[in-house]
């Protein structure tokens, strides 16, 4: 795989070079299959919601990074960084999976609207 052009596009290099060395060709399918733990083969199966917070975690270690990641990280990130971009609160709640009128997630979205639907924008 040729470097990434760009430190901001280098998760696309490296999910596409991930999607043609496990030869994924199912656009339905796990997007992250599981390794076998001996042979490190493919295996069918995509990746346990748990194993997934594991590697989130370890990463975020690896990284130096203070605080603790964890598996709802990416999915709190998707919510509030969908809302910067003006997304529909019903939409996202589908495509992170909460119920469409989460207390949960609005409880996220109100960080993203409390500066962006302010009563007092433009009163002053």
């Amino acid at each position: 795989m040729a470097a990434a052009p760009h430190l901001l596009t280098a998760i696309v290099h490296a999910r596409q070079a991930w999607k043609e060395a496990a030869a994924l060709t199912d656009p339905d399918g796990y997007a992250w299959r599981r390794l076998h733990n001996r042979w490190n083969t493919v295996l069918k199966g995509g990746l346990t919601p748990e194993s997934i917070g594991d590697i989130v975690t370890r990463a975020g270690e690896r990284a130096g990074i203070e605080i603790r990641f964890t598996g709802h990280s990416p999915r709190r990130g998707l919510a509030t960084s969908s809302r910067l971009k003006g997304h529909d609160q019903i939409v996202i709640a589908k495509q992170g999976g909460w119920a469409p009128h989460s207390k949960v997630l609005t409880g996220y979205l109100e960080v993203v609207d409390q500066w962006e639907d302010n009563a007092l924008l433009g009163l002053l």
